[in-house]
């Protein structure tokens, strides 16, 4: 990755400043137009290195006041198959496969959000209902103590 769009990743990773031309400022502070940085994002996410750009949203704050990490036993043929379709679900903001400690079976792990425990357990119970899964865990959100993102490069590296 050459030096000029690792400048831009950083300046992205912390979000965007409220302000009417975001590429504008980031492109005079990495020395480029704006449409060199504009280009670069979209190359970027080309190549996978970004998924997108958007805005972060606390569920909390917009009416979720229901939402857990939910892990799943799936048949290890089945989990792209069963992942790719809980990955398209709007109530599913994270949707991982991870590997397993020794006795525990549940290898797909998602993050429903809900706006009651009503209907949480109604998803839950729809989403089991639908894919037939050998079992889950529901882990209820209590308190969230950290939500940022995640710092992948400083300014001062090279």
């Amino acid at each position: 990755m050459d030096s000029k769009t690792r400048q831009i990743l950083c300046e992205l990773q912390d979000g965007f400043k409220l302000e009417t031309r975001p590429f504008k400022r980031i492109a005079n502070k990495v020395g480029c137009t704006e449409e060199e940085v504009i280009e670069i994002i979209s190359k970027c996410r080309d190549e996978g290195i970004i998924r997108r750009i958007g805005a972060a949203i606390r569920p909390e704050q917009i009416g979720h006041a229901s939402n857990a990490l939910v892990a799943w036993d799936v048949a290890e043929e089945n989990i792209d198959e069963i992942g790719t379709a809980l990955a398209e679900m709007r109530e599913i903001s994270h949707c991982y496969e991870r590997e397993c400690p020794p006795g525990w079976h549940y290898n797909l792990f998602t993050m429903i959000h809900a706006r009651s425990e009503e209907e949480l357990r109604n998803i839950v119970a729809g989403i089991s209902e639908r894919f037939k899964f050998n079992g889950f865990k529901i882990f209820k959100t209590e308190k969230e103590l950290k939500k940022t993102s995640m710092r992948y490069f400083e300014e001062t590296q090279p």
